[in-house]
């Protein structure tokens, strides 16, 4: 096959990409990552963006670059694009990949615009407390739903077992695979996680206990002291 960019990638887009998120990572790179030559960025990268853009906001030329395996990783990509990826992907929610373009602090409840996970990173720290384990402020058991897969595959329903500041367990019925991404929600948070366990569940109405971490996450109230710090 010809060696050809790839445009998905150049956009930083998935390749089921809906027009609306094209045109936003579009807007992202050439405005708030400053890429347009009128704002200080590179004729060439951005002749790069634009020929990806075109392409794939057009629904005739889109179909016929897909034809020609146009999705396919190019072998040898221009390093500048690969620059450009990676600072964009700094800038994207990290469930979707749909640009947000906040080059600063992100707020604790800021929220992705196309699939709605959370945007604002897991914090790693733990809770100190005086010679002793926190004690719980926090129910232990509450209803929980979860997505995967982009464009969202579910609700699937589940409870919460356990709530930490590195993560949670839950029981499901539906078994999801070890390093999976899924979007979660209960009372207490919304996050996006990444499964590190999936196993047979000892729990009457749930076949799977599912482990993760969080990678971004929303308390929707003041998190006190949480029931474990092993999750």
């Amino acid at each position: 096959m010809e060696n050809r960019r790839n445009y998905y990638r150049i956009l930083h887009v998935q390749p089921d990409a809906p027009t609306e998120i094209i045109k936003s990572s579009y807007r992202t790179l050439m405005q708030k990552l400053r890429m347009h030559p009128d704002l200080g960025g590179d004729q060439w990268n951005a002749t790069l963006i634009n020929e990806a853009y075109e392409t794939l906001i057009n629904p005739d030329r889109r179909a016929e670059y897909d034809r020609q395996g146009g999705a396919e990783p190019a072998v040898g990509a221009d390093t500048a694009i690969t620059s450009i990826t990676a600072a964009l992907r700094m800038l994207a929610c990290i469930y979707c990949h749909t640009a947000h373009g906040t080059a600063g602090p992100i707020a604790s409840d800021a929220l992705c615009a196309a699939c709605g996970s959370p945007l604002h990173p897991a914090s790693r720290q733990r809770m100190e407390t005086v010679g002793k384990r926190a004690t719980a402020r926090l129910a232990r058991r509450h209803p929980l739903s979860f997505h995967h897969g982009w464009p969202l595959q579910g609700p699937f329903s589940g409870e919460t077992r356990d709530i930490s500041l590195g993560g949670l367990q839950f029981v499901a019925q539906v078994e999801v695979a070890p390093s999976q991404l899924l979007q979660v929600s209960c009372a207490p948070l919304s996050a996006v996680v990444r499964v590190i366990a999936c196993i047979a569940a000892d729990d009457p109405g749930f076949r799977w206990l599912v482990r993760a971490e969080y990678l971004t996450v929303c308390f929707r109230r003041s998190r006190g002291a949480f029931l474990s710090e092993k999750a």
